[in-house]
Parts: structure tokens; C-alpha cells; sequence
């Protein structure tokens, strides 16, 4: 995976943004500038947080992030392509994209169901 896929934001599902967008909010990280100065422990244990999370490994996905630069890049992305300027109105964004997602994929999954019970 190359570095501008790496940081792509159409890379990672809803899922993998929300996760990453409460994990920089637990940490006190609202900004791109609070972003920039992350204690390397800190940033570590975001990273590694959001790699082993039972979420992610739903998808079987592994996540290529692993420096500071390609994280605020990719935050960076995040903040223009979502149109916010912090990770609390990011998280609140992408929150309601997921329920969205989560509510079409119920629908889809119950007209399945109907229609096996009606064939």
C-alpha cells in the first residue's frame, strides 16, 4: 500500500474512523495542533489501540499507519473531507454516518430475510 493510500480516508470504512476519532478524543487530542505535539507514548498507544481492536479485526483489515506524519496527514484528510475543524465534531460526524450505515445495512438484511420466507 502506497503512502497516499496509506492516508486515503475512502480507505478506511466508517467503522475504522470512528474508532480512531474516540480513540484521539479519549486521549485529549481535539485538534490537529494537539495532533502535531503527541506525547510518542501516547501516539503509540493510539496506533496500537486501533490496530488490535476487536473492531478492526472484524474486517481482517490491518492498518498501514505508523508514524506521526502519516496519522496527522490522514487526519488532515479526515477534517477537509468530513468539512469539521476537531475530533469531538469528527467522532459526532462520522457517528451518524455509522448509525446510517448500520440502520440500511438492518433494512437490507430483513428484505433478504422476507424474501427467503416468501420464496
Amino acid at each position: 500500500m502506497s503512502h497516499s493510500q496509506i492516508t486515503d480516508p475512502d480507505s478506511y470504512s466508517l467503522r475504522d474512523i470512528l474508532l480512531l476519532s474516540q480513540l484521539l478524543h479519549t486521549n485529549k487530542i481535539p485538534t490537529l495542533q494537539a495532533l502535531e505535539s503527541i506525547n510518542h507514548n501516547v501516539l503509540e498507544s493510539v496506533l496500537h489501540q486501533w490496530k488490535t481492536h476487536v473492531s478492526t479485526q472484524l474486517e481482517h483489515k490491518t492498518i498501514k499507519i505508523n508514524t506521526l506524519h502519516q496519522l496527522m496527514e490522514l487526519y488532515r484528510k479526515l477534517l477537509d473531507k468530513y468539512k469539521v475543524d476537531n475530533t469531538e465534531s469528527l467522532a459526532n460526524e462520522v457517528y451518524y454516518l455509522r448509525i446510517d450505515e448500520l440502520k440500511n445495512t438492518i433494512e437490507t438484511k430483513r428484505n433478504e430475510f422476507t424474501a427467503v420466507l416468501n420464496s
